[in-house]
């Protein structure tokens, strides 16, 4: 662990600072870089990723104040105390940013589906250096365990789960997939279901998806995060993205749900 990377008398630089600029720097060229070889208005979508990111950020501190209100309650000006009281939402987070990107596209005419592909695998790629930064910092730990990879956090005297890490390994993971997928999707007849083109929307579905599934199989290792009336549920969340990812795919490859099929006589 490792949270301060450096301290002088008048400055300290902490990891997940630096690392979390990185991951915004890295996530906004992605993103700008994809939006520029499809020949849209890179000032345009640049702003629309900035906008994004900061309205996912204020929605997710928010969600982090509800869920941790206990943190909060003695003093409720720590609500602004950002680097005193860190905390956010990840999942709350990016699900604000996609709503706002998802409404900045229609309203400039864009192909939201487009851009939400291009933001998913942007942000892939900077959740690698934010898990990062959470590991040296010591913030979003596991669960306690016995396994040999086990790591003892910051304030704990017993091994537990490296889960920054399992994120961000998935994360990696993920950008190279996406990355490679978005040359090759098009060409899949299953997605294309017969048609001579395939929609966007693809990298978008699968994102959801292997995210959920990632969340779903590594939740025993992971502190719970999402609690109404003392009840968990970080499950019950992903499996509703998980089958919100399936529909979102099934439909974007062209196809349509018919529960109600009309029979001739």
């Amino acid at each position: 662990m490792l949270p301060i990377l450096f301290e002088l008398p008048f400055f300290r630089l902490k990891s997940l600072t630096l690392l979390a600029f990185l991951a915004l720097f890295f996530s906004a060229f992605i993103f700008w870089r994809k939006g520029r070889e499809e020949h849209y208005n890179t000032f345009e979508i640049f702003d629309a990723f900035l906008l994004s990111g900061l309205f996912g950020f204020i929605v997710g501190r928010l969600a982090f104040i509800v869920f941790h209100w206990s943190l909060f309650e003695n003093n409720v000006l720590q609500i602004f105390n950002i680097t005193g009281k860190p905390g956010n939402e990840p999942l709350v987070a990016l699900t604000a940013a996609v709503f706002y990107l998802y409404r900045r596209s229609n309203k400039n005419k864009w192909d939201a589906f487009e851009i939400l592909d291009f933001y998913v695998t942007g942000i892939s790629l900077g959740m690698v250096f934010v898990y990062a930064g959470f590991f040296l910092d010591g913030s979003y730990g596991g669960t306690f365990t016995q396994m040999p990879w086990g790591v003892i956090a910051l304030g704990t005297f017993e091994k537990t789960h490296p889960t920054q890490l399992y994120s961000l390994f998935y994360y990696l993971f993920a950008y190279i997939y996406l990355s490679r997928m978005e040359y090759v999707y098009r060409t899949l007849e299953w997605y294309r279901s017969g048609k001579k083109t395939a929609q966007s929307g693809f990298l978008f579905s699968t994102f959801l998806i292997l995210t959920a599934l990632f969340h779903l199989i590594t939740g025993p290792t992971r502190l719970p995060s999402l609690f109404f009336n003392g009840v968990v549920l970080d499950y019950f969340v992903y499996l509703l993205v998980l089958i919100f990812g399936l529909v979102l795919l099934y439909r974007r490859s062209g196809r349509s749900f018919k529960l109600f099929a009309r029979h001739k006589s």
